[in-house]
């Protein structure tokens, strides 16, 4: 009787351990402007191109579309709060998790953000750069042309 509930024992442990290993996972990592996502299953690779359905606080569907090849997808959050995310990759597995959006960290400021101006002197040096680039080639073209052609030897 002891051998049999051993053999019994090991048989669950080997069918948890092979459920476990269909199961699927979201890490979540706060990546200024951006909130990234990592679907993998447990205990194996990536989960690519699996359906992604991002919502927003309000519980209206924000985003949508698919993992990469490495399972990551990524978003811009434009309001702080509670954010579901639904990732299905369609041959039975699904997952739901939530990420905690602070209200320090919205997408709304780079969007805003004036890029960086460049200095004047940079600007003048790349114009006179590119005159003397222009120049020089049209000066080589000219005497090209007007060279005679060579015989081969």
């Amino acid at each position: 009787m002891n051998l049999v509930i051993r053999i019994a024992l090991i048989i669950l442990a080997a069918a948890s351990a092979s459920l476990r290993a269909h199961e699927l996972d979201i890490a979540a990592t706060l990546s200024a402007p951006a909130v990234c996502l990592r679907a993998t299953y447990a205990g194996a690779g990536p989960v690519p191109f699996a359906a992604v359905q991002v919502f927003a606080p309000g519980a209206a569907e924000f985003q949508n579309g698919r993992t990469d090849r490495r399972g990551g997808f990524s978003f811009l959050p434009d309001a702080s709060g509670s954010w579901r995310i639904v990732i299905d990759d369609e041959e039975g597995h699904r997952r739901e998790a939530t990420v905690h959006v602070p209200e320090s960290f919205t997408a709304n400021t780079p969007a805003d953000a004036a890029p960086p101006e460049i200095p004047r002197l940079w600007r003048a040096l790349t114009g006179v750069s590119l005159l003397v680039g222009a120049t020089g080639f049209l000066y080589g073209f000219k005497v090209r042309r007007a060279a005679p052609p060579q015989a081969p030897r």
